[in-house]
């Protein structure tokens, strides 16, 4: 793989901008598999790495959001995205979505890495104030990730996505910077 722009530096992963002339093949594979997928609102309809140009160019050209890279560092590996988004100027806030696309680096501590690394970048270089994620309910791995990297539960989305023919609740999560603890 080519040498990699790093923004953000963790102990075993970095954080870094994708581009369209970036191989974009795995990261549409990951978007089509229904297993990575299952508690996304992606997957539902199929994928070509050609359109996700248009996704990774409109955060690339905005100040609403950033999409970036997960690469592991040795060797260095696009293992999944991060996104801070919907990024309110005016109250400070943001939502905070993770995808670690390859199954391979799963489980590994990569995920509360990369979301650390984002809170601490929204909290001491952006100036914002509160971080918000969602899940699906029965996404525990995910919940895990966002309560070990601090943030608590802080309601419920009643029947709100549908999944295998029912509507399932979607807990919402929130971080303050008060509340923030580097672990990096």
């Amino acid at each position: 793989m080519k040498t990699r722009p790093i923004f953000l530096e963790g102990k075993d992963i970095f954080l870094g901008p994708l581009s369209k002339d970036d191989n974009l093949d795995d990261y549409a594979s990951w978007l089509n598999d229904a297993e990575t997928t299952r508690y996304m609102g992606s997957g539902r309809f199929p994928l070509a790495a050609e359109g996700l140009m248009d996704y990774i160019g409109h955060y690339n050209s905005g100040k609403d959001g950033m999409l970036l890279g997960i690469f592991l560092k040795k060797p260095v590996r696009h293992i999944g995205n991060i996104t801070l988004h919907q990024i309110d100027w005016r109250n400070r806030h943001a939502e905070i979505g993770i995808l670690i696309g390859d199954k391979k680096a799963r489980g590994k501590g990569y995920a509360k890495e990369a979301v650390i690394l984002a809170a601490r970048h929204a909290f001491t270089r952006l100036n914002l104030r509160k971080l918000t994620a969602g899940m699906i309910k029965g996404n525990e791995a995910s919940k895990r990730v966002f309560e070990k990297a601090g943030f608590k539960v802080e309601g419920v989305l009643r029947e709100h996505f549908f999944l295998d023919g029912e509507y399932l609740d979607c807990l919402r999560l929130g971080l303050l910077r008060s509340e923030f603890v580097d672990m990096g």
